[in-house]
C-alpha cells in the first residue's frame, strides 16, 4: 500500500493580502456552505482506500477563519480511509482569527501542526502589506496554542516586503527568540501576476531592495537562525532537529500527493493534475461526478528527471546518486554532464560522499542552474 500526502484547499480569508495571487475570496462566507459541500464530494470520487495518509494538509486562504463545522465533516470523511498514527496534520492560521475554541477542536480532529501566516513582527509594516494582525495579536496567538498544547509551530516570514530594513530583520529575529517555534518557512517577496503590489511595482510605486542586497540580508538571516538552532534544510526552510515539515518534503522529494478543492494540484507516480480555481466550473464537474481537474499532464521520463533535480537540489541534503540511478536507471553526472560539469567549475556544487548538492553560492544563483537544466 502506497504512502500519499493529502493536501485540501480552503479559499476563504477575512482579507485578501496585497501580495497574495492565491485562489482565495475574501468576505465570502455565503458561498462557505456550497463549497465544503462540493469538496466533500470530490474526496469521496478518488479511490482513496488503496493508499496511506501520512500526511495532511490544510492551506488557503485562512482555514482558521471558517467555522469548525466544516473541519469536523472533512475529517469526518478523511478518517474512513487509513490516516497512520503518526500522520503529520497541519492546518495553516493566521493570529487574529484563533480562539481557544478553535484550538481544542483542532486538537480533537487530531491536527498536530500549526502553520502560522506572521510575515513580519513590525506593525506598520504589517499594515503596509494588507495584514489583518498586529505583533501582539501574534503573541496572544501563541499563548493560546501553549496553553491548548501545540508544540510542533511553523511560522511563514517574507523577505524585501515594501521598506522593510536590516534592523526590521533583525527585530523580526529578536521577537522570534521570545517564542517557541519549531519551524520557520522564509521566503522572498514574490511579485505574483495578479497581486495588488505588482501593479504597483509597474507604476514604480513599490519601495524593494535591490537583488544583491536582498541576497546578503537572506544570507544573514540564514546565519542567524543557525545560531539560534534552526537548520536550513531547503532554500527557504529551517527547523529544530526533527521538526522538518514532513508534508513538504513530499514535494521536494517528489512523492505522490492528491489535492483537493479550488485550483489544488496533485501528482501521482508520473501523472500531474490541476483542479479548476472556478467556482462554477468546480461545481458543476462534481455535480457531474467528475473529477474538476482541468489541467492533466503525463511526464515522460526526461520529464522526471529533470523534475527530481530541480525539486532534490532545493534541499540542503541534495541529491543522493544511488537514489537516482535506482529511480530513473540513468547515471545523474553522466546523463547531464555538460550543465553539471558547467557549474561545478563556477562553483555550485559540493559533490562528495555519494552527494550531489548546491554549495553557498549554488543556493544564491540556482534559478541561472535550474534554467540552464530546463
Amino acid at each position: 500500500m502506497k504512502n500519499i500526502g493529502i493536501y485540501i484547499h480552503i479559499p476563504f480569508c477575512k482579507k485578501k493580502c496585497y501580495y497574495c495571487d492565491f485562489t482565495a475570496f475574501q468576505n465570502l462566507e455565503d458561498w462557505m456552505e456550497d463549497y465544503f459541500e462540493n469538496l466533500i464530494k470530490e474526496i469521496k470520487l478518488n479511490d482513496l482506500y488503496k493508499y496511506e495518509i501520512d500526511s495532511i494538509y490544510i492551506g488557503g486562504g485562512t482555514p482558521s477563519y471558517v467555522d469548525g463545522k466544516y473541519l469536523r465533516e472533512i475529517f469526518k470523511i478523511l478518517r474512513r480511509y487509513k490516516v497512520k498514527k503518526d500522520a503529520e496534520i497541519t492546518i495553516e492560521v493566521n493570529p487574529e482569527s484563533l480562539d481557544i475554541k478553535k484550538l481544542k477542536l483542532y486538537r480533537r480532529l487530531g491536527i498536530n501542526r500549526i502553520s502560522m501566516g506572521v510575515q513580519s513582527f513590525n506593525d506598520k509594516i504589517l499594515k503596509d502589506i494588507g495584514r489583518s494582525h498586529t505583533k501582539e495579536d501574534i503573541f496572544k496567538a501563541f499563548d493560546l496554542l501553549k496553553e491548548v498544547g501545540f508544540k510542533n509551530i511553523s511560522i511563514d516570514m517574507i523577505l524585501n516586503l515594501p521598506n522593510q530594513t536590516l534592523d526590521d530583520i533583525k527585530f523580526d529575529l529578536s521577537c522570534i527568540d521570545k517564542l517557541d517555534i519549531t519551524h520557520i518557512s522564509w521566503y522572498s517577496l514574490i511579485l505574483e501576476k495578479k497581486s495588488y503590489f505588482n501593479t504597483l511595482y509597474k507604476k514604480n510605486k513599490l519601495e524593494l531592495m535591490d537583488e544583491d542586497y536582498e541576497r546578503d540580508v537572506f544570507n544573514y538571516i540564514v546565519k542567524e537562525l543557525e545560531k539560534r538552532d534552526y537548520l536550513r534544510y531547503e532554500i527557504s526552510n529551517f527547523s529544530k532537529d526533527g521538526y522538518e515539515s514532513r508534508h513538504n518534503l513530499k514535494y521536494w522529494n517528489c512523492e505522490n500527493y492528491l489535492g483537493f478543492g479550488l485550483s489544488a494540484a496533485s501528482f501521482i507516480d508520473s501523472v500531474r493534475t490541476e483542479n479548476t480555481g472556478n467556482f462554477s466550473v468546480y461545481k458543476n464537474k462534481i455535480k457531474n461526478n467528475k473529477k474538476p481537474i482541468v489541467n492533466k499532464e503525463f511526464l515522460n521520463k526526461e520529464d522526471l528527471m529533470i523534475e527530481y533535480i530541480i525539486m532534490k537540489l532545493r534541499t540542503t541534503e541534495g541529491i543522493r546518486i544511488r537514489d537516482f540511478r535506482s529511480r530513473f536507471k540513468e547515471e545523474l553526472l553522466v546523463r547531464f554532464f555538460l550543465p553539471f560539469r558547467k557549474y561545478d567549475d563556477l562553483g555550485f556544487f559540493n559533490i562528495e560522499n555519494g552527494y550531489v548538492a548546491f554549495s553557498q553560492k549554488g543556493f544564491d544563483l540556482s534559478n541561472s542552474f535550474f534554467r540552464e537544466i530546463i
